[in-house]
């Protein structure tokens, strides 16, 4: 007596790995193609925030180095320069340079420096010497797209509020997108881990005036190893401007 077993193709056993195939494919695909989407949105976050380009600061003409701490400062002194690393609009239309700064911590402490203390220093040799202390981003934002107020000075003293006009009108969409790829461009962490760089811009009015980098060197007078009582040596820094 013989039993019948039912017979199943073999072709049916391979259709079934190759669907199988088909589904892994499928999903390897899909998450390459997510990772491929997430790496052009950071492009192109990085290029609408306004990252400066990295350089290697020990290559910049005008830097100095001592206690284990290197510093550089590129000043940016023509339209080509603000047109490559701006869209629109720049800080060169109001006459403001962009310095590009870095710090190399090349010690094992962190490093902690006052940014509200450094200055332009300007020496003309048929001039009147200055110190000039950096803009804020949104300072410069007011510059280049209210300049109908830009050189209205502004009292020391603080206002009263008149009850009837109530808080300050916001910006407009334009300041604001401006504004941001300024702040997002310039220079801010105030500390520097062992072993790392910081880098950004800070922003000079120059009053259209940018011959005078070529007389300028950047001060930085406020430097110390934090959890220490030891303080860093000020930095002179002779600038060599760029030119693109």
């Amino acid at each position: 007596m013989f039993l019948l077993t039912p017979h199943l193709p073999r072709s049916s056993s391979k259709a079934t790995m190759h669907a199988g195939d088909r589904k892994t494919r499928y999903y390897i695909l899909m998450r390459r193609n997510m990772m491929c989407g997430v790496l052009a949105s950071l492009l192109l976050a990085g290029a609408a925030t306004g990252i400066v380009q990295y350089r290697d600061p020990a290559t910049i003409a005008a830097r100095e180095s001592h206690e284990g701490l290197l510093v550089a400062a590129e000043p940016w002194i023509d339209a080509a320069t603000y047109r490559g690393q701006f869209k629109k609009k720049s800080p060169y239309e109001a006459g403001i340079a962009a310095i590009d700064v870095y710090f190399r911590n090349e010690s094992d402490k962190p490093i902690q420096v006052e940014l509200d203390s450094i200055r332009l220093l300007l020496s003309p040799p048929d001039g009147e010497r200055q110190k000039l202390m950096a803009l804020e981003p949104d300072r410069v934002a007011d510059r280049v797209m209210l300049p109908a107020g830009a050189k209205d000075p502004t009292p020391s003293r603080a206002r009263i509020p008149l009850p009837s006009r109530g808080m300050k009108k916001p910006h407009d969409k334009k300041w604001e997108e401006f504004a941001s790829i300024l702040r997002a461009r310039s220079l801010q962490s105030e500390v520097i881990a062992p072993k790392s760089t910081v880098h950004g811009l800070l922003y000079f009015d120059l009053d259209r005036h940018f011959e005078l980098l070529a007389h300028s060197r950047l001060y930085i007078p406020e430097l110390k190893f934090i959890g220490s009582d030891k303080n860093i040596f000020y930095f002179e820094i002779e600038l060599q401007p760029r030119h693109d």
